[in-house]
């Protein structure tokens, strides 16, 4: 999803996988690039999500750790939402379950 829904403290991510691409292709599906924000990969960091890349319609591009820390300080709440934000999702977007794209592909993080 975008950096305004990773923003939301507690937000359950979208989809996982162990799979960059296969997070890549179902952001692609959902019709999340190319209009509006990018939707956003974060990665599991000792207990805590970090961002790694901004889904283009044909790539990734990779997040710097000083874009991530801003979007991750909102998500913990040492960072107020910025006004370049644009509005809070609605819970019931954020608090979705989260897809596990392995588990149809018999990949599994170990």
């Amino acid at each position: 999803m975008s950096r305004e829904y990773f923003s939301v403290p507690g937000s359950n991510p979208a989809a996982t996988s162990v799979d960059v691409h296969a997070l890549a292709d179902a952001a692609r599906r959902a019709g999340g690039t190319g209009r509006g924000p990018a939707p956003v990969i974060a990665e599991l960091v000792a207990g805590s999500w970090e961002l790694v890349f901004f889904v283009a319609p044909d790539r990734l591009r990779e997040i710097t750790r000083g874009q991530g820390r801003k979007y991750e300080g909102v998500r913990t709440g040492w960072l107020r939402w910025s006004s370049t934000m644009r509005a809070v999702p609605p819970v019931t977007e954020t608090s979705a379950p989260t897809r596990d794209l392995d588990a149809a592909s018999g990949l599994s993080a170990k």
